[in-house]
């Protein structure tokens, strides 16, 4: 199976039954062989392709786990559709990125916006787009930031970021104690706004520009 269409096509079906702990034997045996074609010894590949070969007796769960593992071995990254979760977390961190973007007296508020373009072998992306249509110029955020809040948070502010100094053609958000921007990072397990100055400290919490001060 060399055609990338119908190798996405498979990934994406064999990922969903596998979230589910049913894996169709045929579509894992498919799966185990793209994988040994490139890694002939691989053993979850090996052991995969055997278990499919004899679905009378074979542990559903167990290939359901050996899919899934080859999957994130070959680097498969879920879309939006297959992890709708992701996407509400997205969603919940642009509601949060739009308070500081009020608390620092911009216009309006910004959004986010899915790709309506379907590639094969590539998933859809989020966008952060500005009250007058700026986006950023990076390639977006990917389904993958959306695995918890906190790089949730980190992706959207980081784009959000992007967007708005392309909108004003200036640094955005700027610590208000050395007037320098800052840049979203996670820090003892938070998303937050970093500043250099000072040999670097976190200036507020994602979402509580209100109160921006220089934090421990």
């Amino acid at each position: 199976m060399d055609d990338v269409d119908a190798l996405d096509r498979l990934y994406r079906t064999v990922y969903r039954a596998a979230r589910t702990g049913e894996v169709d034997c045929t579509d894992a045996f498919d799966l185990a062989a793209s994988v040994l074609e490139l890694e002939p010894a691989d053993p979850d590949a090996t052991e995969l392709a055997t278990l499919s070969l004899d679905c009378a007796d074979v542990s559903r769960p167990r290939m359901a786990g050996l899919a899934l593992a080859l999957l994130a071995g070959i680097g498969f990254q879920p879309c939006f559709t297959e992890e709708p979760e992701r996407l509400a977390r997205l969603e919940d961190a642009m509601r949060l990125v739009n308070q500081d973007v009020a608390a620092t007296g911009l216009p309006d508020r910004c959004r986010l916006r899915v790709d309506d373009h379907d590639w094969p072998g590539l998933t859809r992306h989020a966008h952060a787009e500005t009250w007058d249509g700026h986006r950023g110029t990076g390639g977006g955020i990917s389904p993958a930031s959306g695995a918890d809040p906190v790089s949730a948070l980190v992706a959207v502010a980081e784009d959000v970021q992007d967007a708005v100094m392309h909108a004003i053609w200036s640094a955005w958000p700027v610590c208000p104690v050395h007037e320098l921007g800052v840049h979203a990072r996670s820090h003892d397990g938070a998303a937050v706004w970093w500043c250099g100055g000072a040999g670097g400290h976190a200036v507020a919490a994602i979402g509580v520009w209100r109160s921006a001060t220089v934090l421990p």
